[in-house]
């Protein structure tokens, strides 16, 4: 299915009758999938993730904040172990890598990312395995691997299903796939409507409830063993920059007072039930 022809059909159950919803997206009416109304053929993914994505466009500081992301990722990791402690582990979206820095310790990892700058780092300064390139093309060995790991990252991708079948092929019999991404299905997203949080394309184009990503995940070769809320770490900077400095025409004084104290590093997890940690296995 190229680009041009998914923004006319719905990557789940390739249904072809899409009808506006909640302003900026679209919905499938035989599934319920929701997706980003927007040409994803004009999309340049390469000027996206630009490093001022990570600096000031969707994240105040991504390395600044880099002890906070380890804490959350100490969290994934957590989860992860829960299922198997040792092997292959592969991460779609790896970004800096600071969650491979840690799972090392544990797995023998391969990293991957469309963001040169943050995979370049994870090269140099943490001398990890990381590639530079769209994981649904990249040449993986079949049946390498044990775990796949993506976090954050699905929503983001123009063609999960492909990233999926990949990730399938990629893993042994048995093998595990952990994703978190939002739920377009949750009580919070259903009270705010386009304003909820998580709506801004084109960096997130998918919308996934637990319903779609459990059929996709169906389709694509994929058990689903669990579905859980999980909370999100982060510091009180990056949410005051998410609240009162994206996409405002006026620099927020508020945002500033509190990205100049030290109350900008203090972190916290909020747990809104809106995001999904899914866990599923290769049939």
């Amino acid at each position: 299915m190229s680009l041009q022809k998914q923004t006319q059909t719905c990557i789940v159950c390739q249904g072809v009758n899409l009808q506006p919803f909640w302003r900026v997206l679209k919905k499938c009416t035989s599934c319920g999938h929701c997706m980003a109304d927007v040409d994803l053929c004009s999309l340049d993914f390469s000027k996206i993730y630009e490093d001022g994505y990570f600096a000031g466009q969707e994240y105040e500081n991504y390395l600044g904040d880099r002890q906070v992301f380890k804490k959350q990722f100490e969290d994934r990791l957590r989860q992860i172990l829960a299922f198997r402690k040792e092997g292959e582990l592969i991460e779609i979206g790896c970004a800096y890598g600071f969650f491979l820095e840690l799972a090392q310790g544990f797995f023998r990892v391969r990293g991957f990312d469309i963001c040169r700058g943050p995979v370049r780092f994870a090269q140099e300064h943490l001398g990890l395995p990381t590639s530079c390139e769209d994981f649904s093309r990249a040449s993986v060995p079949p049946a390498s691997a044990d775990i796949v790991a993506m976090w954050d990252t699905i929503e983001h991708l123009p063609r999960p299903d492909l990233t999926l079948c990949a990730a399938a092929h990629a893993l042994r019999p048995g093998g595990y796939i952990f994703l978190t991404t939002g739920d377009i299905g949750s009580l919070l997203a259903r009270i705010r409507r386009e304003n909820w949080r998580l709506i801004h394309p084109p960096t997130h184009l998918h919308y996934f409830s637990r319903r779609t990503i459990q059929e996709l995940l169906r389709n694509t070769g994929f058990e689903t063993v669990s579905t859980n809320y999980v909370g999100t770490r982060r510091s009180l900077g990056q949410v005051a920059f998410s609240l009162w400095q994206v996409n405002k025409a006026r620099p927020s004084r508020l945002y500033r007072l509190i990205a100049a104290s030290r109350l900008g590093q203090f972190s916290f997890v909020l747990n809104t039930r809106d995001i999904m940690l899914v866990v599923a296995r290769k049939v």
